[in-house]
């Protein structure tokens, strides 16, 4: 039993924090204390299979997971599942390119109308498809950046095709949105902050046990 509560508190808190979510984030999610949360990643009680379930569908991960043991090639699958996931995200932006591109030729044969902005459109949709593939790692940099991008570079097209206008106050926008993503990162950083130590406490209480 010793070693069933040891391997399920090791999981736990690796899912966790491979999830970037807090004790207290956890808990919410399954409608539990984030002591209970605690308890669990401590070792000191395993959760009831009711709870397993619902914990692998948070995690989005199979039952087995949670409840055995990694093997040794565990690593160098997730490794590979890394890569498969970074190659799918690439090929996807390289679809949106060429869609773009096609979009731009055809228009161009058909109608002989440069519309160049089409290229400048594949920013946004490109930013979006990585940003839904990325949207669980809440206090993840890079899903920040995606977000970023994409509030400029949308407002860049807009901008791009009312040019002729010379609507530059449209920037504006993007400035309280571009503070709604700051604000949300760094409450989110600081959630994540705040998990690792509740985390690194429960390590010391295991090993003054």
């Amino acid at each position: 039993m010793e070693n069933v509560k040891a391997i399920v508190s090791q999981n736990l808190l690796r899912l966790r924090k491979e999830n970037n979510l807090t004790q207290a984030e956890l808990a919410r999610r399954i409608n539990y204390s984030d002591k209970a949360i605690s308890r669990w990643e401590a070792g000191e009680v395993v959760p009831d299979l009711e709870t397993i379930y619902a914990l692998s569908e948070v995690f989005d991960v199979p039952v087995s997971q949670i409840t055995e043991a990694r093997s040794k090639g565990a690593d160098e699958n997730r490794g590979k599942e890394l890569g498969q996931k970074i190659l799918s995200q690439i090929f996807l932006c390289c679809e949106i390119w060429l869609i773009f591109t096609v979009l731009f030729v055809y228009i161009k044969l058909t109608k002989q109308i440069n519309v160049w902005q089409l290229f400048v459109w594949g920013v946004p949709s490109c930013m979006l498809v990585l940003w839904f593939f990325n949207r669980k790692e809440k206090a993840n940099l890079l899903l920040f950046i995606y977000s970023t991008a994409f509030v400029w570079s949308f407002t860049t097209c807009v901008y791009l095709h009312l040019i002729e206008s010379n609507p530059w106050y449209m920037f504006f926008i993007g400035l309280p949105a571009q503070g709604l993503l700051i604000i949300r990162y760094l409450f989110n950083y600081k959630q994540n902050l705040r998990g690792i130590r509740l985390s690194r406490r429960t390590k010391k209480r295991q090993r003054g046990a």
